[in-house]
């Protein structure tokens, strides 16, 4: 039986005993708790995980509708199942009351006990779907935004990061640090030794960074062989560290299977701060960076280097070097 908690509210015993021994025979809850009004019923809803309710209507200190509105209003109770049992004679007014604050179902008292036990199994369905669908759609909105090779972010996450940070580092006036690193030679990897070692290395490069991740920063891939990080409230030495943090734990790792030769590989990384002269949003931060990052790539590679408007290059040059030269 799936773990449930059920919360029985009504100021009679002989009504709760009834309730409890009919969702007990029919093995709907590990956990059953009772509460005789709704005072007692708030207080052990909101101390506990409760998955389902069955209330009364009539009762001292806190009626079942004052109650059913308390816990409808807080973010765990919304979802949560109610159905109302009511001995009054004003069933029509009583019922459309109730379900207009939230309540999914209505009995009269005196109920038939099979009856309620069907009636807590359809919402309990209902329930379950809902549940599925919420974890379907919290997997579709994680893929949407997490790359399928390596698990990092991916670009258009970083995106979106990015944009928010710059709009909030202008607001407020603090500095953000983007860092865009790519291997070294990654070619030369794939034509030595194949796309599944490519993966690999591409992979193990993403668990390498990852696990050197501190707080306000956030790695993406970017895309092929080349990934960013985003660093916020980072001035231009912080970012230098961080990027260095990343290069040395690279340089140090060995990306190869344990009965292979080792595998060393190496990174470059172009670092961009905002604000500076010429930058004025996130498509601007990162080009910059790509920017550094290729003269981090023309002049020896395995090294970090921080943009400054010097460097501007010419695309076409840029694609030869990176075509013909396996930067």
């Amino acid at each position: 039986m799936k773990a449930r908690t059920l919360l029985v509210v009504d100021d009679s015993p002989t009504i709760r005993a009834l309730v409890k021994d009919a969702v007990t025979a029919g093995g709907l809850f590990s956990n059953i708790l009772e509460a005789d009004d709704g005072i007692e019923a708030l207080k052990i809803f909101f101390k506990n995980k409760i998955d389902f309710v069955v209330t009364d209507v009539m009762m001292p200190k806190v009626d079942g509708y004052k109650f059913i509105a308390a816990i409808k209003e807080s973010a765990g109770g919304k979802d949560i199942p109610v159905i109302i049992l009511s001995g009054s004679r004003k069933e029509v007014i009583d019922k459309i009351k109730g379900l207009n604050i939230g309540a999914s179902d209505y009995l009269i008292k005196p109920f038939d006990s099979s009856e309620l036990v069907a009636r807590i199994n359809v919402f309990l369905k209902i329930q379950e779907l809902q549940n599925e669908l919420k974890e379907k759609n919290m997997l579709l909105e994680k893929l949407s935004v997490t790359d399928e090779l390596t698990g990092l972010y991916n670009r258009r996450y970083f995106y979106d990061y990015i944009s928010m940070h710059v709009a909030l580092a202008k607001r407020h006036d603090y500095h953000i640090g983007c860092l865009l690193i790519d291997i070294d030679r990654f070619k030369s990897i794939n034509d030595t030794y194949g796309h599944d070692v490519g993966d690999k290395v591409l992979k193990g490069i993403a668990e390498i960074m990852a696990k050197k991740m501190r707080e306000g920063e956030v790695l993406a891939r970017f895309g092929g062989e080349e990934f960013i990080i985003c660093l916020c409230r980072a001035d231009n030495d912080g970012a230098i560290r961080a990027a260095e943090r990343m290069r040395m734990a690279v340089e140090d790792a060995n990306l190869s299977d344990d009965n292979t030769p080792p595998l060393k590989i190496t990174i470059s990384v172009g670092i961009a701060i905002y604000p500076q002269q010429g930058l004025e949003n996130s498509d601007d931060i990162i080009k910059a960076a790509d920017e550094a990052l290729y003269h981090a790539k023309r002049t020896g590679r395995n090294k970090v280097m921080v943009y400054s408007e010097s460097m501007v290059s010419s695309k076409d040059q840029k694609e030869v070097l990176y075509g013909e030269k396996n930067l």
